[in-house]
């Protein structure tokens, strides 16, 4: 792609009506990224460069105590979100050392691969100037995946928060019990990028709902005839306390402790029977219209 000047790509990109303050902005970012050498960059570049910047200003706008008011010039606020990013970085650094050091018995390529590229972010990511990109390849999918709308150190940030629980999780089963479980629900689990977390999530809080101990992941099936039951009663409520007693119990049982394991179990199982809820209605559905035709 050719070079275009400053002003060809305001007139291409239809930057010519944003304020002058971000245009003059953007053009000491180019300058920067030229390391001065030119006034123009390709158009791709040009968007990266916008992008990044809104992306500080927006994280500044959010962050509090980066000591620059609100009301403060362009400038001072696109500033204080590099430094406010890259505090973030530092912070995810160290959850991803967390991560690292100690791995559930089971993984799978995935999970495997992810963790290997994550360190990847650090050495890429430019605050500076392309602050709202992601320099590395996540793919191992979590169970409550990160919003869409997260982008650069912030995606980060979410998605190493919600992989922790999932991994203290893990950490608190066998391999026997964690192998057989994933191959009755994945088949060949090693090769998929599928969640190591779900399947054991859910088969924990309904040995938990049977009143069974956990750590087995194996329920027989009067248990799982037991538990249907209980997804199936038409009071709500009394449900959600169900599986609000079920969490505990799996998370005292496995010696997983902390308010964002709870919430991301909890948060599962509500999923799981919502889930539930609409298979059990739909078979109850069929049964209905069979028995009108007959």
């Amino acid at each position: 792609m050719n070079e275009r000047s400053l002003a060809s790509i305001q007139i291409e990109t239809g930057s010519a009506d944003l304020p002058e303050a971000l245009l003059t902005l953007l053009s000491d970012r180019i300058a920067r990224h030229t390391m001065g050498d030119s006034t123009s960059v390709p158009i791709d570049i040009a968007q990266r460069l916008l992008e990044g910047i809104a992306f500080c200003v927006e994280l500044h706008g959010t962050s509090a105590n980066t000591g620059v008011p609100d009301d403060a010039p362009l400038s001072e606020r696109f500033w204080a979100g590099v430094r406010e990013a890259k505090r973030r970085a530092r912070r995810a650094k160290l959850l991803l050392a967390e991560a690292q050091r100690w791995q559930p018995p089971v993984v799978n390529i995935g999970f495997r691969d992810t963790l290997g590229a994550l360190p990847t972010f650090f050495s890429r990511y430019d605050a500076e100037f392309f602050a709202a990109e992601i320099p590395c390849s996540i793919d191992y999918p979590l169970c409550h995946p990160v919003a869409d709308t997260q982008l650069g150190v912030t995606f980060l940030q979410d998605y190493l928060a919600r992989w922790l629980p999932e991994r203290r999780a893990l950490r608190a089963f066998s391999e026997d019990a964690l192998v057989r479980l994933y191959e009755q629900y994945y088949g060949d689990y090693n090769d998929l990028l599928v969640s190591l977390y779900l399947p054991v999530a859910e088969m924990a809080v309904l040995c938990a709902l049977a009143n069974v101990t956990v750590r087995p992941l194996t329920l027989g099936e009067a248990e799982l005839a037991a538990v249907s039951q209980i997804f199936s009663q038409a009071d709500e409520m009394a449900v959600l306390d169900r599986l609000n007693a079920a969490v505990d119990r799996v998370l005292a049982e496995t010696g997983v402790r902390g308010a964002m394991d709870r919430t991301y179990l909890l948060d599962t199982a509500r999923d799981f029977w919502i889930r539930m809820r609409a298979r059990l209605s739909a078979k109850d559905e069929r049964i209905t219209n069979r028995s009108s035709e007959s």
